[in-house]
């Protein structure tokens, strides 16, 4: 895998989406590139972790404890938003399918840089609300498909 310009990767990231330039090059700045290999274990449920991070290349796999598959994301998927949030233990395991490269942002830098510019926080809190939106509704389809039925879909 080649260099990565962190800048341009955080910048074209649905979750930065409405930053200033100045902002993306000083969250840039926090991240550190991560490779893995197959099989990595890039997050394990319950651990405390908090960082957030962002896929560059390849592919992970999102795992529950009993290790059935939730969903699997690519380049600029997201990860760990949720403890970033919340500040509790990792919702579940996220392993690397293949060579996989993540961008990681230590949350404290990102805390410390939202609590700096109140409009980048709003901004970003903002976009995480929305994946976080994304993720439940797909969620909620996911069920509607195991227990077999759609009320939602049917009732319209």
């Amino acid at each position: 895998m080649e260099s990565v310009d962190l800048t341009e990767v955080i910048r074209h990231n649905y979750l930065m989406h409405g930053l200033s330039a100045e902002v993306v090059e000083r969250i840039a700045a926090l991240a550190s590139v991560k490779d893995c290999s197959g099989g990595d274990v890039i997050v394990r449920q319950f651990d405390r972790q908090t960082d957030l991070m962002i896929v560059i290349e390849g592919l992970v796999r999102i795992n529950s404890f009993s290790g059935e598959r939730i969903a699997e994301g690519g380049p600029g998927c997201i990860i760990g938003e949720i403890s970033l949030l919340d500040d509790k233990p990792r919702s579940a395991t996220v392993l690397s399918v293949g060579k996989t490269k993540l961008a990681v942002i230590p949350s404290s830098g990102l805390w410390k840089l939202m609590q700096e510019d109140p409009n980048a926080a709003r901004t970003m809190l903002l976009n995480l609300g929305r994946v976080l939106c994304m993720r439940l509704r797909s969620a909620n389809l996911q069920l509607d498909t195991v227990v077999g039925k759609n009320d939602f879909a049917t009732s319209r």
